[in-house]
Formats: structure tokens, sequence, C-alpha cells
């Protein structure tokens, strides 16, 4: 199974990383008896970070007194962890610089964002107490790392998006999540937690755009955050006043925060974001008139909380809708293939942990291209739609059921066991059979089709070793069978069981599918191939395979793959089928592939030499295209299925 959308960003050699001293930081200040001095030997040993951290300290953002001459009387001032915020600072600026080059990305913008909330979640918290503010401030400056990897992974297809929302950054990453199947929300929070970051930072990256969803452990810190985007937003933005809005609102609402106190914690980001952009040396654009941002704050409170209520209708009607293109099919209304690999993988987990079995179904509608080649891609579609109504009607209340995409659909059903998933397979293929698709319901009159499905299950048992407990080891058996049942005849069900082992399940009318037998037709004839196989696959006993050569054949019964039987002319232009027979038993001794010789003309000195090089029997082409039934019958009792029940 191919890797999603966010493990490929995350798979990235250019994404950018933290550097060594930021990492042995965080790493010291996880020891609770680590000193000061050891901290601070760890920052001097960075000359370049040295001077910035000072220059930080020092300047009007901390307001000392007197100057701060050292990173170890820094600490003992404003406490480790200021400095450890410091320190992560400069290095996410350092960090974000190694995403250059080549296609631009807007940085400007990026840290227009990052260092207005950053100053204003700090402001926020000094004013609250909900939480430390040098966590508050790191945890909004960092925020947006995910952005960062997502350009450094996809460049231009990334901007391409970032371009699209502009600069009202609160619609980006739902429709990250609609063009790019994931989100920098998630891909950063994940980035975080590969760089054992604080939890309640990885928090801030991983809820910031939905900060209802953070866990208590860090409600406070993740409200302080997003208020500071909230700020942010409405210092930078072209249009203010909904941005202001949601911040007032949103202050008042999770901290009690009155007008008033809104317009200091404004007007100190703005001041705060001043400052930070000279000593963290960002570009940050030109500064925002926070006089003329707030001054119809006052008049504007009544209509904001009117307008944000209907903004956040509509950005919820919107969010809801992008969700659920992310997550179901826009045609027949069932979940994704992006859905199916998220459910499978969550569902196995779960089932792993309680001891308990899980199946998967998939199934193929049949012929399906032959209705588009007919009757053109409406009827298609409206097939398609009809088989989900049905396939819905038997699976709803059993498991999730997704279009795994084209005409294949897939059914995850946690806790089944293979007699179970074999029983619901079989309901699911009687459910498309039982009855004609009449088109006339979908404005395609006088189309009256019958349709079939084939249909794979494949299980994954308690107690199974632990490489099966895998998405894609089950995902694999199930399409494995899926074809089984396609070479079969189609219309059936196939099975595939833990240990790996083909089966076939009874149909409803009692009769038992019969294990295919794998034959490899060897004819330098097209013609004769195209009757050949014709026959065969009329019947769902037989998997055909036709080669032309010699050459061809012989590669053919080398391969890993067993044939059952092997029907070769005995004319293959300049050699003779025999031959060629003669040479496969000489090489390959232990084949178990029953070898048929076919021919135009029969005669009892070339039934001879067949037998001789090792020929189980004689077949007449005439004889084949005049009396096929009893040729098949016969072929088939030749044969031994050994490498489909292997």
């Amino acid at each position: 199974m191919p890797p999603s959308p966010t493990e490929r960003v995350l798979a990235c050699q250019t994404l950018p990383s933290l550097p060594a001293v930021a990492i042995k930081v965080l790493e010291l200040t996880r020891d609770p008896q680590v000193s000061i001095a050891r901290i601070a030997q760890t920052v001097q040993n960075d000359p370049a970070l040295t001077t910035k951290v000072l220059r930080t300290i020092n300047s009007s953002f901390y307001g000392l007194t007197t100057p701060c001459p050292n990173v170890s009387r820094a600490m003992t001032l404003l406490g480790l962890n200021t400095v450890k915020s410091i320190v992560l600072s400069f290095s996410l600026v350092d960090m974000s610089r190694t995403v250059g080059g080549g296609e631009p990305f807007d940085l400007t913008g990026y840290w227009r964002r990052a260092i207005y909330s950053a100053a204003a979640a700090r402001a926020l918290a000094l004013a609250t107490r909900a939480c430390d503010p040098d966590d508050a401030f790191v945890g909004a400056l960092i925020q947006d790392v995910g952005m960062l990897a997502g350009f450094a992974a996809l460049r231009g297809d990334y901007t391409r998006v970032t371009s699209a929302v502009g600069l009202d950054h609160d619609a980006l990453a739902a429709l990250e999540r609609s063009e790019l199947g994931f989100d920098h929300a998630r891909v950063g929070g994940m980035l975080a937690q590969r760089w054992k970051l604080p939890p309640e930072l990885a928090d801030c990256i991983a809820h910031h755009h939905h900060p209802e969803a953070a866990p208590p452990r860090s409600e406070s810190i993740v409200r302080t955050v997003a208020l500071g985007g909230y700020a942010a937003g409405a210092l930078t933005h072209p249009e203010p006043k909904p941005k202001l809005g949601s911040f007032i609102v949103s202050a008042r609402k999770w901290f009690g925060i009155d007008q008033a106190a809104a317009r200091e914690i404004i007007e100190a980001g703005a001041r705060g974001a001043r400052e930070l952009t000279k000593t963290m040396d960002v570009t940050t654009g030109d500064p925002p008139d926070v006089a003329a941002i707030l001054l119809d704050a006052n008049e504007q409170i009544a209509a904001t909380q009117e307008a944000l209520a209907e903004e956040q209708a509509a950005l919820r009607r919107t969010n809801e809708e992008l969700s659920k293109r992310a997550t179901t099919d826009g045609l027949t209304g069932l979940f994704n293939r992006a859905s199916y690999d998220r459910e499978l993988h969550e569902s196995m987990k779960r089932c792993k942990a309680a001891g308990q079995p899980i199946s998967v179904i998939f199934l193929d509608a049949d012929k399906f291209k032959s209705v588009n080649d007919q009757f053109g891609h409406q009827a298609g579609d409206a097939v398609l739609i009809e088989t989900a109504k049905r396939l819905r009607e038997v699976s709803e209340k059993i498991g999730t059921l997704c279009r795994y995409g084209g005409e294949e659909f897939v059914l995850v059903i946690p806790g089944a066991s293979l007699d179970k998933a074999r029983k619901v397979g079989e309901l699911l293929r009687v459910a498309i059979e039982r009855r004609p698709f009449d088109l006339a319901a979908y404005d395609i009159p006088g189309v009256v089709l019958q349709r079939t499905i084939s249909v794979g299950v494949a299980t994954c048992e308690p107690g199974a070793p632990s490489g099966q407990w895998t998405p894609e080891h089950l995902t694999h058996h199930a399409d494995e069978a899926v074809y089984a049942a396609k070479q079969a005849g189609r219309n059936c069900v196939q099975w595939k069981d833990t240990q790996g082992i083909l089966g076939a399940v009874e149909t409803s009318a009692g009769i038992p599918t019969a294990t295919p037998r794998r034959v490899l037709v060897v004819d330098d004839d097209p013609f004769s191939i195209r009757i050949i196989e014709t026959a065969m696959r009329s019947r769902r006993e037989f998997i055909v395979t036709a080669v032309m050569s010699r050459e061809e054949a012989l590669a053919a019964l080398a391969a890993p793959a067993t044939f059952d039987l092997v029907l070769m002319d005995r004319n293959l232009g300049s050699v003779s089928g025999i031959d060629v027979i003669r040479e496969v038993r000489a090489s390959r001794p232990s084949t178990e592939a029953v070898f048929v010789l076919m021919s135009g003309r029969t005669s009892p000195r070339v039934c001879a030499e067949a037998t001789a090089a090792g020929a189980a029997a004689f077949i007449d082409k005439l004889d084949f295209s005049t009396n096929t039934a009893a040729c098949l019958d016969r072929l088939l009792s030749l044969a031994r299925p050994t490498a489909m029940a292997a």
C-alpha cells in the first residue's frame, strides 16, 4: 500500500530539523536535576547563538532594568524557561532559512504571522496567568512549522495551495486537507513529537486551528496560542474586523477578558512584535496601524458578534463540506480510499489489542468496462451508484463500506471471523445478482442490465504473527482473493485465510466454486490461441495464460508461479512442441504440470513421441473446436490444482 500524504511529507529527506544545540537544550531541560551552569555552557558553546540570546534578553521586550552579561545570569533573572524559549526561537529562524532555494516560499508572511502571534500570546498569558508566558510564546511562534515541512516536501505544489488562501490563514488547513490530503497542523504536531518537544508545545502545533479539540492537559495554552493567532490576524490582515471580532469574542468566552483588556493585549502584541522583529532579525513587512485598527472597536463589538456568528457558521459549513469531500466519494457517497486506509489502520489496532479477528472484503464489479463501452459513462456511473446502494443496504450495520477506486469497493468488518466474513461476502454477491439493474431510475430509460460482482475475503485472526497484523498484509490478501474470484469465472466468493490458503465459498444454490486450474497455452497462431482462451475462460475452473514461442514458454515455466496444465502446440514455427516438452521435463524434472500436445493432425507415431517426451495426452484441435465441452472436461480431469491450493 502506498504511503499516506502525511507519511510522504515526513519521509522527505530535505525536511527541516532543529539545530543540535536546541536538541541538547531540550534534552537537558527534561532533567529536573540539571544545573543552570550546564545548560548555560551548552548555549555558550555556540557564540553566535549566545549573542542572539543576550541581545534578546536585554531588549525592551523583557524589560530588564540592568543589562544581563551572560546566559547564566539570564537564567537566574528570567528563569530557565525563558532562555529555552529564546533558544528555540532562534533555532526556528535558522531552520526556516534552510527551506529556501529554488521555488519561493513566503517567509515574510510566515514570520509576520509567527511573530505577531507569539507576542500577543505572551501578552495574553501575562494578563491571564492561564499558562507560562514563555511556553505560550514558543507555542505560537512554532505553531505553523508544518508549513515549512509541507514546502520542503512538495515545493511548488504546496505554494499553490498557500497562494490560493492568500492572507486568510484560517482557511489554509481545510484547503490543505482537500487538495493535498494532509494539513500543516497535523504534520507539525508529528514533527514536534519527532523532535521530542514538550507535549504542550506539540499540542499547540497540532490543535491551533481547532483549539476545542486540545486534550485537557494543554487546553489553556492551546487556547492562548489560538487567541495569539486571532490577534495576529487582526493586526496583519487587510480586513482586520472579523479577526478582531474573533479575538474579542473568544477571549471573553475562554478567559473572561473584557473589551478594554482585549485592546491592551492587542496593543502589547503589536509593540512586542516590533521589538521581536528587530532582535530576531526577521522580515515581517510594514508595521500595522494599531490605532486605526482599534479606533472603531467599541462600535464594532455588537456587529462583530453577530457577524462572527454568521462567519463561524459559514466556516463550519465550509469545513464540513471540505471534510466530507476529503472522506467520502463524490459519486457514490461512500467513504473513499483515504477513509478506508484510516479505518483499517485504527480497526486493526483495536482488534489486535482486544484479541479479536478482523476481516476485509473486496468487491469488484464484473465486466464493468463493457457498460461504459456499450452504454456510455453516464450508464457506468449509474451502475456504480446502484451497486453502492445495494452493498450499503447489506453492510450498513456490519462494517465500514468504502469505494476503493474505479469499480472496486471494500468492506472492513472489525471482530468478524473468516466464517462470518465469507457469509457476508455471499450476501453482498447475492444483493447484486438477485435482480437486474433498471437504469430508468437514473434517467437512462430502456437499459436493464444483469450485473454481478467478484468477492474476495481475507481475515486476520488472534494469534497470527505480528507481521500479518498490518493493513498492507490484510489488504494484499483480500486483493489476491478477489483476483482469484475473477479468474474463477466471476460472480463468486473466494477467501484467503491467515496462512495464505485460498478457498472458495459455496454459492447460495449450494454449488461449490471449483478451485481453478492454471493453464499455460503455447501456440504460435493467434487465432488458435483466441479460440482456446475463449473456450477455457467460459469455465470458471480455468485460469489461462497464453504465450507464442518456445522462449516465452520456458520463461513462464521457470517463473515461481506453478501451472497445473500446459497445452503445447505441436508446431511452434521452426521448433517442435514435443522437443519443448522434452526440454522442460529434462531441465525441471520436479515440475508437476500436466503436458498435453495439440495438433491439427494426429497419428499413432506422433502420439507415441509425445508420450515418450512426457505428455499425458494428445488433443486434436479440430475436435477441440467441434466438441469443446468434452475436451474441457477431459482437460479438467487431467489437471491437478496444485498452484491454487498451495
